[in-house]
């Protein structure tokens, strides 16, 4: 096992760059191991080696190594498990908690919008109105009211957590995919979405030009 761990992911951000961010925001040297892209039909060479060694439990992807031999799937597990050993969990039981809250309520809305992705015509006619017109405003405007809400300027407690790179995650993927008036509109998420920009490590990791191009939902 190397010095350092390793993330090892399909060509893409999907569900490892909120590890990504979380990563770059706690200053995390690691390794990433791109098994190549993912299709429905033909699974990558390198993804079936790892699922036939037993690597991946459920056989699934992200995987996270650790040096000393540990290992973890599920891509909500190990942001949590790299949030409590970086300190950004919360400072008690009940700031994780609202990082819980947080977290869930992005990768509901993430969920959501990747429906769009890939649907037939006359699926993504129902289902635009539906999320971009209903349902991406209600998350919003909650966001936005418990950022406004914090004096610290953050989702949780007094300082960096979990929950604030999980939002800006959300929050990049609405731009990258031409909905940055819509955050506009809300004051709060779009005060947030510009301090952590300028945050050194997420800045770093947004510059970098190993970052994966940005996946583009059908709209």
């Amino acid at each position: 096992m190397e010095s350092i761990p390793r993330l090892t992911y399909f060509t893409g951000r999907g569900r490892a760059e909120k590890i990504r961010l979380l990563l770059a925001e706690a200053g995390i040297d690691y390794e990433e191991v791109d098994v190549g892209p993912w299709h429905m039909t033909e699974k990558p060479p390198r993804f079936l080696e790892l699922k036939a060694a037993g690597k991946l439990a459920f056989g699934k992807l992200p995987l996270w190594e650790e040096p000393g031999g540990a290992r973890m799937v599920q891509s909500g597990a190990i942001l949590r498990h790299i949030a409590r050993k970086t300190g950004l969990y919360g400072r008690d039981a009940l700031e994780a908690t609202a990082c819980d809250e947080i977290i869930e309520a992005v990768e509901e809305a993430v969920d959501r919008a990747r429906a769009l992705v890939g649907a037939e015509p006359a699926k993504l006619a129902e289902l635009l109105p539906v999320v971009i017109g209903e349902e991406l405003p209600r998350w919003l405007e909650q966001l936005d009211r418990i950022v406004k809400n914090n004096p610290s300027g953050f989702f949780v407690g007094s300082s960096v957590t979990v929950a604030d790179t999980t939002v800006f995650s959300l929050l990049e993927m609405l731009c990258d995919n031409g909905l940055s008036e819509s955050i506009a509109t809300y004051a709060g998420l779009s005060g947030f979405l510009q301090r952590m920009k300028q945050r050194p490590g997420l800045s770093r990791h947004l510059t970098s030009p190993r970052r994966h191009p940005p996946q583009l939902l059908a709209m």
